[in-house]
């Protein structure tokens, strides 16, 4: 458990301002030397610490598999001489189809120790309807020389594709034509792996993130070791790193708030990771509440659905919060904004629970930044807060209507994309800054040290028919905090349209607080609905025309990810919801009136 008190850096921001209104903002902070490698970790850890506990999973029993540092580090050296073994060399391509568990960590840092490229992808473009498509695009681009999944029977599909088909297979569950995992952690010796692991510099790639994919075909973005040491060095220097961190974290592997925040900062630190088999899904999420009556972490990382999620379980359960709090000293979330509800129910519960003000922290980055762009190095007090530059890279905002686009310079930026010179070339502008496609604005502009706010997705913000621009992220955050927890999330429609209009998703916990019959159809409750148009019409009056609601529909359905709406990290996709859900998109439209439309 950590026992260092919590400290944060000082709110502190240099702004260079240039004659046409673009600013570059950075740190005071000095980052110093990055030239480690994450793997540096595990024998360091494996000789200090050998009998801790490094990773835990769920088994058929419900209790708990464990691995500690040594055990972790005998492995990955037996896991990387086998390799070898089987003709690996530096550049050869490891590709995971399956999700995050101990095997998976093992031959990932194995890989990574070595040379051998790891590709970790989502299991969803192998099992979800539609997703061979999009694992066809990778596949011709990556072209694995290994590829490694749990179950060898459960991800067989991704033997139709001819780049997967022709790698070797490698699984836990020794299916046909597989090799067995076990037989790679018993091989004995290891001058090859040491050596090759001596040979590995802090500037190769070392990992390729595909990223999700909701604007076009997936990108292989280029890790370097030097790319996520430095991000991982640049957060310890504004937030005080825990020691020997205990955490339950869920967060996929394949995306990089996963595995180069969470599962690179447990190793980093010596802590324990319990890998959570739940989601911020209402049909998977007791999982994670059996965890964490379990395990008490020592920090949190989520996304705003899973804390959103969490508060609705300790208004129900006294013992569960009893439990996630005892102990933790920080809330961090990404991904996007926390409503107001949710982060005053936040500091509410830890305030009552525990008699401490848990400090909530926002991040905000990207997977072509391994990554950290900015941190709240305060405990944040409104929704959207991205906080400050982190010490090392400067942030480039150059003026777009009211707000600024942010792009990104520093030493945790990728190199590129696999195989795509033409994205790469795109991606970075004149001066070689990366173009995030974000867009941001201070919190006060007369004192810019307060930090900035995330304002929209270039690629989700549009135009009304009268050529206005309309800020989707903007529109969100205040939509939902004006509907008070009631609403789970929206999403905004209106492009060449005359006004905006919502498709909503209900919170369950929130509406039942206004329902007469909780628990029922309450989407077609009259008391939630006339409460969400008073709601609304209140919201209209503090707005200007472009962002009025005209209407919204309550959603049954909860958003589909085999339809892209919603990616593995919980994030609602708006323009895969808007094109996937266009029916219903126009009827919020139509003069005559509409069962599942409600008029504001």
């Amino acid at each position: 458990m950590s026992t260092k008190p919590l400290t944060f850096a000082p709110r502190e921001l240099a702004v260079e301002r240039r004659p046409d209104g673009t600013l570059i903002l950075s740190s005071p902070l000095e980052l110093g030397e990055c030239d480690w490698r994450i793997t540096d970790f595990l024998p360091s850890w494996a000789n200090s610490v050998p009998d801790r506990i490094f990773l835990a999973q769920r088994n058929a029993q419900a209790g708990w598999n464990e691995i500690t540092y040594s055990e972790a580090w005998m492995q990955v050296q037996a896991v990387g001489q086998s390799l070898i073994d089987m003709g690996a060399k530096a550049g050869d391509r490891l590709a995971i189809l399956s999700g995050n568990s101990i095997e998976n960590a093992v031959i990932s840092f194995a890989a990574m120790s070595m040379g051998v490229v790891l590709a970790p992808i989502s299991p969803n473009y192998t099992l979800m309807p539609g997703g061979l498509a999009r694992l066809k695009d990778i596949a011709d681009v990556l072209r694995p020389r290994f590829v490694f999944v749990q179950s060898g029977r459960e991800f067989s599909a991704g033997r139709s594709i001819p780049e997967l088909a022709a790698a070797t297979w490698i699984s836990v569950d020794e299916a046909p034509d597989t090799v067995p995992f076990k037989a790679l952690t018993s091989r004995s010796g290891n001058e090859g792996f040491a050596d090759a692991s001596r040979a590995v510099s802090c500037d190769s790639v070392t990992k390729i993130l595909f990223t999700s994919g909701s604007t076009g075909f997936p990108k292989g973005v280029l890790n370097t070791h030097r790319m996520m040491a430095t991000s991982l060095q640049m957060g310890s220097l504004l937030v005080s790193p825990p020691d020997a961190p205990v955490q339950v974290e869920w967060l996929p592997w394949h995306h990089t708030m996963g595995s180069n925040v969470i599962l690179h900062s447990i190793l980093k630190n010596g802590g324990t990771l319990y890998i959570d088999d739940g989601r911020p899904l209402p049909q998977l999420f007791h999982k994670t509440v059996a965890n964490l009556k379990e395990i008490s972490p020592t920090a949190m990382f989520n996304v705003p659905a899973g804390y959103n999620l969490l508060c609705d379980a300790i208004e129900n359960d006294v013992d569960l919060g009893a439990s996630v709090f005892r102990r933790i000293d920080r809330l961090s979330y990404a991904g996007a904004a926390i409503s107001q509800d949710t982060l005053e129910k936040l500091y509410r519960f830890t305030s009552s629970i525990t008699g401490r003000r848990i400090p909530v922290m926002s991040g905000y980055g990207t997977t072509e930044t391994a990554p950290t762009i900015s941190v709240t190095h305060w405990a944040t007090d409104q929704p959207g807060e991205i906080g400050l530059p982190a010490p090392g890279l400067k942030l480039k905002l150059v003026p777009v209507s009211d707000t600024y686009e942010a792009r990104v310079k520093g030493p945790n930026v990728t190199p590129g994309y696999l195989g795509r010179p033409d994205v790469t070339e795109r991606a970075f502008d004149e001066e070689g800054f990366y173009r995030i496609g974000d867009t941001v604005s201070f919190l006060d502009a007369q004192k810019p040290e307060l930090g900035l706010r995330f304002t929209g997705r270039i690629s989700e913000n549009f135009k009304l028919a009268n050529g206005t621009w309309v800020s989707s992220g903007n529109m969100r955050a205040a939509i939902l905090a004006a509907t008070r927890g009631v609403l789970l999330d929206i999403v905004v429609s209106g492009e060449n349209r005359e006004s905006c209009a919502l498709l909503c998703w209900l919170n369950p916990t929130g509406a039942a607080r206004i329902s007469n019959a909780p628990g029922a159809d309450m989407i077609r409750d009259s008391l939630v609905i006339q409460f969400l148009r008073d709601c609304l019409r209140e919201y209209n009056e503090t707005v200007g025309s472009s962002e009025r609601i005209r209407s919204f529909s309550l959603l049954k359905d909860p958003p589909s990810l085999a339809a892209g709406e919603i990616t593995d990290k919980a994030y609602v996709n708006q323009r895969a919801v808007l094109r996937h859900r266009s029916e219903q998109v126009g009827r919020l439209y139509r003069e005559e009136a509409s069962q599942d439309v409600v008029r504001v």
